[in-house]
This record gives C-alpha cells, structure tokens and sequence, in this order.
C-alpha cells in the first residue's frame, strides 16, 4: 500500500482510538521552568493489528499491555518527543477529528526553545502552558473543533480544509474511513423474528458512532449514503453521539469498497459479505398454506422460503461473527519468542 493511504489509514486509527498529549514536568528539584514533553499515542484491544503499523510507521514502540473489563487486553503505542512531532506532522494532512489538537501539539514543538535565555524561556513556558491547557480543554470536549485556545498564526484556517481543498485521493478516502470503520465502527449481523415468518430474517449492518461534533461520522455519509443521526447521552458524564449506519444492499458495497483497507476489521467483512452471497442465490425452497376465505372455498397457496439448510448456514455466520466480537484472548508472554 502507498505510503499516503498508510497515513490515511492511520489517521482514521488516531482519530478514534488515538490520543495526542502535552505533559509538564520538573526534572530536577532544581528546575525553575518546567519541561513540555509532547506524545502522540494509539490504544486498541489485542491484538491490535492496528498498532503495530503505527509502531512500523512512527518507530513506537508497544507498551505493556493493559487489562481493562471483561478480562479484555489492550495494545498500545507511544511516540514521543522529535517522534511525536514528525508523526503529527505527517498524519495532519489526513487527521479529521483531530486536527486541532495536532496543531496544538506542533505548536508546543515550535516554541519549546534549546539554550534560550531565563527571560525568554520563562515566556515560551507561558505561552507553552496556555497550548497545553488548550489541548486539554479539547480532550474534555469543552473547545469545538475548529476553535482553538491561543491564536496560532502558523496555522490559521489550516483546521477547517476540507478534504478536497487538502487533496485526497478516492483511494486515500477509504483509506482513512477504514481506519474510522476498524477504530469506532461496528460490523455485525442482526437477527430478527417477525410475525407470520416461517424463519428468522438475517441482515448485514455496517455503522459508526463518535462523539459530537464528528466530521469522520458526516464523512461516512457523503461517501456511502445513509445520514448522521444524534444518539442523546443518559449519563450527565457522558457527550451525545453521532452516528451512522447502512444496512443490506447499501450496506454491501460500502463494505466492498472498504475492503482492500480494512486491518482489524477483515474478517467480519468477509463474513457479511458471504451472508449476502449466499442470500443473492436466492430462497431455494416452498412452503405451502392454505388461505381461508369467508365467502368461497379455502385457497391453497405457495410462496418461495429458505430451506432449513440455508437459514443454518446463515446462522453459522452469524455465530461467527458473534464469536469475534465477543472473543477474550489471552494475553501472550511478552519473554516468548512469540509473545509482543
């Protein structure tokens, strides 16, 4: 793959799972002005296929593995310092959630200064201080997209381009919602039973959801078709959700086209699409009832079905399915020849 769909990719990846972060620290008891360590990092559940082509990419190296509910690892990578900028600064051209917060982070780079005087260094850390709690303010929600703390004149405008105005191709596009799709994107099969229906009813759903405002969610949209809904948040904790979902025949060539970009997500794909295939081959049996009438003789009637056959291939998909998303694997020791 390209180098510019890699990036695309891994952009979608940072804007769901990704983080971008600005840390003070004192290094010695000593220190009058503190220093602003810059980081750029991925989280995703193991195995996280995802990360480690962000740690090929950025030379990160994969941190030790955190558990979080259910028994769930989670894989994560950080870059940090010169690494952390140079990443920002080759995913921003790509980056839509967070854009801001990786001019935010470029920023902090521009001014940290190397052997400044007192009086200068003590202004760059003012100024580095404001870019920090900028970043965190966004992190929190409370500044939009697009509105960033301290006026950055290097940027100006930068963050609202569009993805025409910065040149993307189609490939680059569903490259980036890929990595949107294997971040903050669901794929699964939904099972129904509807009344008077000899069988359960099987359909494919692709859908994404993101807190608002999401311009990766409306993106989704102009792309494939379907609209942005509004999820309302039940905790006061918690932000409102954009989200975005197709079903059945509109969602299959949504899924075709992500395909060939998908990591984490593949093999679902695979699966949904096997479901339509099979579906595409058509009801392979009758079924047979008769029609009662009040006013002239009972009709008997014939209608095409699906065999008991294929409603249990359908079914085996759907387990399979099932089975990925639900699966909680262990957690490889990190001193094996195999282990992360």
């Amino acid at each position: 793959m390209p180098l510019g769909e890699i990036l695309a990719y891994l952009a979608g990846i940072v804007d769901g799972d990704g983080y971008f972060k600005v840390s003070r620290t004192y290094r010695t008891s000593g220190t009058v002005h503190p220093y602003y360590a810059t980081t750029v990092g991925v989280s995703q559940l193991r195995p996280g296929e995802a990360v480690r082509t962000f740690a090929t990419v950025f030379g990160g190296i994969i941190r030790d593995p955190r558990k979080v509910s259910q028994g769930r690892w989670m894989a994560r990578c950080e870059v940090r310092g010169s690494k952390a900028e140079s990443s920002a600064r080759r995913l921003l051209p790509f980056l839509q959630l967070k854009r801001d917060q990786a001019i935010l982070l470029l920023e902090i780079g521009r001014l940290r200064t190397g052997r400044a005087r007192v009086r200068e260094l003590g202004a760059a850390c003012s100024q580095m201080e404001e870019v920090r709690q900028a970043l965190r303010r966004s992190h929190d929600g409370i500044d939009r997209i697009g509105k960033l703390g301290p006026p950055l004149t290097s940027f100006e405008g930068y963050q609202r381009l569009t993805t025409e105005q910065l040149g993307w191709t189609r490939e680059q596009l569903l490259s980036y919602l890929a990595g949107i799709i294997d971040s903050d994107g669901n794929l699964r099969i939904e099972k129904r039973r509807i009344k008077r229906m000899i069988g359960p009813h099987y359909r494919i759903n692709i859908r994404c959801g993101q807190v608002l405002p999401s311009p990766a969610v409306e993106l989704l949209a102009r792309t494939f078709g379907g609209r942005v809904g509004l999820r309302k948040s039940r905790r006061p904790n918690q932000r409102d959700l954009a989200t975005w979902s197709l079903h059945d025949k509109m969602a299959e060539p949504a899924i075709r086209a992500l395909l060939p970009y998908l990591v984490v997500k593949k093999t679902e794909a695979l699966h949904l699409l096997q479901l339509r295939r099979l579906k595409a081959e058509g009801k392979e049996g009758v079924t047979e009832w008769v029609h009662a009438n009040r006013w002239r003789n009972s009709v008997r009637m014939r209608k095409r079905c699906y065999t008991t056959a294929q409603v249990a291939a359908f079914e085996r998909i759907r387990q399979a399915v099932q089975a990925l998303h639900s699966s909680v694997p262990e957690w490889p020791d990190p001193h094996s020849p195999r282990g992360v």
